[in-house]
Parts: structure tokens; C-alpha cells; sequence
């Protein structure tokens, strides 16, 4: 069983991110477990915070990574960047420094838009750093327009080219 643990870099209620994270157990491969956390409440990186004792969600951040074989991160392009919802993610996961539990961790990167530019760039910042972190990225999956490639009401995806993508990188964990 592998089990894959996914994070969403986009806050919002309705973010077309999350909603790809939610189809990816329909598209995984048998015997693939991916669980969703939920980052909302994640404080600010703080180092003060950061001690013999850290908020509880930071301790269960921590643990969950460390006990997935690998991590998923979809996220929206802000600024020709990622957002910092998943810079704070990963602040958090690498710490205590260069001993966190994403340090050299297997991962697959996700960006969507609904606009013409996919999130190509948010990738590519997201895995510089990962990288820096010994991270091995498997996947890099992006799509533009991405509101057209769910069916109505629901978060199954309905565009064969962007599925295949995404089962891609999920079977290459």
C-alpha cells in the first residue's frame, strides 16, 4: 500500500486546487491511499513557536508527512509564483532545519488556473525548493482553464488529457 498524503495551497472554500485533490483517489492506482490535509488553521511560520512544544496541528503536520511515502502539493500561480499558504506549508515541514519530514521526500507538484497560464511557474518555484530540500519530484502536472475540465457539480474530471496527467504522476510514486 502506498499511501500519499496531499495538501491544497489555495485557502478558498471553492478552489478548483483542492477539488483536483479530491478526484485523485478515483484516478490512483491500486493500492494507493491518498489522504487530504487540511492546512487552513497552519500558523504563520514562527520560529518561537517553533520549540520542544508546537501547536498541535503542526505536530500532526509533521507526523502525517513523515509517515506517507510521499506528498502531493496543488496550489494556485500568485504573482508567477506558488502561494504562500504552501511557502508556510513547507517552511513548517522543513523544520527543525534540514531534518523536517519533507527532506528528501518523494512528491508530485499540481497548478491549475482558469487562466491561460496553467500555474507553470508556481511549479517551478515549488520544486526549486523541494529540490533544495533533497525532495525527488515525480510529477509536475499543470492545467489552464481548469473550470472546463470538471462535470457539472462535482469534482469528477472529465478531460481525458489532464486525468491521464494526473494518473501519470501518481503511478510514478
Amino acid at each position: 500500500m502506498t499511501t500519499l498524503l496531499a495538501f491544497s495551497g489555495s485557502l478558498r472554500k471553492d478552489s478548483f486546487n483542492t477539488r483536483v485533490l479530491r478526484a485523485l483517489p478515483a484516478l490512483a492506482p491500486a493500492g494507493t491511499q491518498i489522504a487530504l490535509f487540511d492546512i487552513a488553521e497552519l500558523p504563520l511560520y514562527n520560529q518561537d513557536l517553533d520549540g520542544e512544544t508546537v501547536p498541535e496541528i503542526v505536530a500532526a503536520l509533521r507526523a502525517a508527512i513523515a509517515e506517507a511515502d510521499g506528498v502531493i502539493i496543488a496550489g494556485p500561480e500568485y504573482n508567477h509564483s506558488f502561494s504562500a499558504a504552501t511557502k508556510n506549508l513547507i517552511d513548517w515541514a522543513s523544520r527543525p532545519f534540514m531534518a523536517g519530514p519533507i527532506i528528501g521526500k518523494t512528491s508530485m507538484l499540481i497548478a491549475t488556473s482558469p487562466g491561460p497560464g496553467g500555474g507553470v511557474h508556481a511549479n517551478a518555484a515549488a520544486a526549486e525548493i523541494l529540490q533544495l530540500l533533497n525532495g525527488k519530484i515525480v510529477a509536475q502536472v499543470t492545467t489552464a482553464k481548469v473550470h472546463e475540465k470538471f462535470a457539472a457539480d462535482s469534482d469528477t474530471i472529465i478531460d481525458e488529457e489532464f486525468a491521464q496527467q494526473l494518473r501519470e504522476g501518481l503511478a510514478a510514486f
